[in-house]
């Protein structure tokens, strides 16, 4: 690897649009989801059949998701996970294969290329993009209109009121296409939308599909986000669930959230991974961030708690900003056949009352 110091934007910007052919060269056990980026294929990993994927932009950003250890937004941090790098690491190997150095930038050195590849997304793609999730969003509904029930038996099923505040980032849609991993249409659902927004920018929607009867639906990943334009970048985004004050809370999951604003009354925003959390970009005028962690079984690999490791990332990031953070994590031990617990698990083992602790305001 190369020993000079190098701008990581220069780095990542040398990067993107071939993602995919620095992955095929530091990672080759990634060759099957090079092939079909947006597909499940074995985890590299954790092995099996379908436990992994990168994501359809993959070539422009380099992310992927691992069914069991979660979803890494970029090439650097889903060669982290893959290598157990450092991010310094991660960013003179990319550095390397490109041709970069502290001072120069020459023709990307790949060794090979792989088989293949998707071309980087047009503008007409982005386009398309851009027109489907504005359409989608204007023929969502409020979640107090009468024909959202399914979303109400929905939220009532999993513990959590299903008369809820009518946030304008949160919506239903009566008949929502479901695709699978090979583009295929499997049936239309009614589903709950969630605003993805960052600055003054939609970024994406995310999408949880249902059953009439709230129950989640009957396909193989009801919980799904759209596709993401080339020119927005979903990392720092949140789902904004109220005005915050001087105090802002954060978890990973819309339903935890919306289990913290039940047990706290406080403005909550769920950050939908554990990834997106460690870079959440806390809004100006915050002063305190309370940061509820999910508690995960660690990463064989790693030893590491995901869940934990980016409540620790952004609580660096909010004492760097000047911002106090406060990390509330389920107390263990968690059950051997659990993958994790949330607060959502806790509201619904022991209520409110858990809830509560000194200091918060």
């Amino acid at each position: 690897m190369s020993t000079k110091p190098i701008e990581s934007n220069v780095v990542r910007n040398a990067a993107r649009g071939v993602w995919l052919s620095v992955l095929d060269s530091l990672a080759p056990e990634l060759e099957k989801a090079i092939s079909k980026p947006g597909r499940h294929v074995g985890c590299p990993v954790h092995g099996g059949k379908d436990g992994f994927k990168l994501f359809r932009n993959a070539d422009i950003y380099g992310g992927g998701i691992c069914n069991t250890c979660g979803p890494y937004a970029d090439g650097f941090s889903l060669l982290m996970w893959l290598r157990s790098w450092s991010f310094p690491e991660a960013l003179s190997a990319v550095a390397d294969v490109l041709g970069l150095s502290c001072d120069s930038y020459q023709k990307p050195i790949l060794d090979r290329q792989p088989a293949m590849i998707a071309p980087s997304r047009s503008a007409s793609d982005d386009e398309k993009i851009k027109r489907s999730l504005r359409t989608l969003w204007r023929e969502s509904k409020s979640l107090h209109h009468p024909d959202a029930e399914p979303v109400r038996l929905y939220l009532e099923s999993r513990g959590l009121d299903g008369w809820l505040s009518d946030w304008p980032t949160l919506r239903f849609h009566p008949r929502l296409q479901y695709r699978d991993e090979d583009n295929r249409i499997i049936g239309y659902f009614p589903a709950m939308l969630a605003l993805v927004e960052k600055g003054d920018q939609a970024i994406t929607i995310h999408r949880t599909f249902l059953t009439r009867d709230g129950r989640k639906a009957p396909v193989d990943s009801p919980k799904k986000m759209m596709s993401i334009p080339s020119d927005r970048s979903i990392m720092g985004a949140a789902v904004r669930l109220g005005r915050p004050g001087r105090v802002l809370n954060v978890t990973e999951g819309i339903e935890t959230a919306l289990a913290v604003i039940e047990a706290t009354g406080m403005v909550t925003w769920p950050l939908i991974s554990s990834t997106f959390m460690q870079g959440f970009e806390i809004p100006a005028g915050v002063e305190k961030l309370i940061i509820w962690a999910d508690l995960d079984q660690p990463n064989k690999k790693t030893g590491l708690r995901p869940g934990s490791e980016a409540a620790s990332k952004l609580a660096e990031r909010a004492n760097a900003q000047g911002v106090e953070p406060v990390i509330r994590e389920p107390k263990g031990p968690l059950p051997v056949d659990a993958k994790s617990i949330d607060w959502l698990d806790i509201y619904n083992q022991d209520g409110p009352n858990a809830f509560a602790f000194r200091s918060v305001i």
